[in-house]
């Protein structure tokens, strides 16, 4: 308790107040609202009480650090620590109020209605579907995107178990598109495409056992992008890459043809002719 009154009074250095009392203390408070963020729904007075202790921490950050500011201005008459503190207050009100709105969106509705995770659940399902064809085989169609591995799992264990799935997509995500190939791979299923299957989509075709490709299919190749890279700290494009061309070359897919795929802008899709694809082993089957 006396730590805390000696900030709210200035009495801490500069440094300690806006390193620890103010980044520090900021930090953690966001990876706690994250932890709790991924237990949504939340109850709305927990939501409310941690947006109510959070405005009251960022007050006590903030008058903290200018009485230590004042200080420090009195002390050397440099206005530095003024502005530099009030460019960091903006910052931080900007951050805080994405996570209160993120606390808002996650808290139970009181109408008895769809809980916020349970609506994420709905928009992502809505954006493409597993059939059963009169077979018994599967037909993935549309966006690969959160959820799909573990939608295609629960329908792998659904009697009767399928030998082949149809793929129809335009791509997605490429960690989602690796877990599609990893089941297709274990289980043993074959891939065909009868229209479209680009980007992301390929990565699954290529892990089918058999591969087949209809008379009007079309497969459409490209790099990774660095725009949806920058959304992933850490990432690393080139290791993503080696890693599936490692996967490609382990289904016989030829190393210049990926060559070719790698150098593809991701602004621009590369659709190889049908004999490329045979030649180059992407394509088992044809017709």
């Amino acid at each position: 308790m006396g730590y805390a009154l000696d900030h709210l009074r200035g009495k801490h250095p500069l440094w300690q107040s806006f390193w620890v009392n103010g980044v520090g203390v900021r930090v953690a408070v966001y990876a706690l609202i994250l932890v709790i963020l991924r237990d949504a729904p939340i109850a709305l007075w927990v939501a409310a009480l941690l947006i109510g202790a959070d405005a009251l921490c960022l007050l006590w950050q903030s008058v903290g650090y200018f009485r230590a500011a004042e200080g420090r201005l009195r002390d050397t008459g440099s206005m530095l620590p003024i502005w530099g503190g009030m460019i960091a207050l903006i910052i931080a009100i900007f951050v805080v109020v994405s996570q209160w709105w993120a606390l808002g969106l996650a808290t139970q509705l009181g109408d008895g209605g769809p809980s916020f995770a349970e609506r994420k659940l709905q928009e992502r399902q809505a954006q493409y579907q597993i059939t059963r064809q009169p077979d018994g085989d599967l037909l993935f169609q549309g966006q690969i995107v959160l959820g799909v591995t573990k939608a295609l799992g629960q329908e792998l264990t659904q009697e009767p178990i399928p030998t082949s799935i149809t793929l129809s997509s335009e791509g997605g995500n490429v960690f989602e598109a690796r877990g599609l190939a990893k089941l297709i791979a274990t289980h043993g299923l074959n891939t065909q495409v009868n229209d479209t299957c680009s980007s992301a989509c390929t990565l699954v075709f290529i892990a089918g056992g058999q591969r087949l490709i209809g008379p009007d299919a079309r497969l459409g190749f490209h790099s990774y992008s660095l725009e949806d890279a920058q959304r992933l700290p850490g990432f690393d494009i080139e290791a993503e890459q080696a890693r599936d061309r490692d996967f490609m070359l382990g289904r016989g897919v030829s190393s210049d043809f990926i060559d070719r795929v790698f150098d593809t802008s991701p602004r621009k899709i590369w659709f190889p002719e049908r004999i490329a694809l045979r030649q180059s082993g992407v394509v088992t089957q044809g017709r």
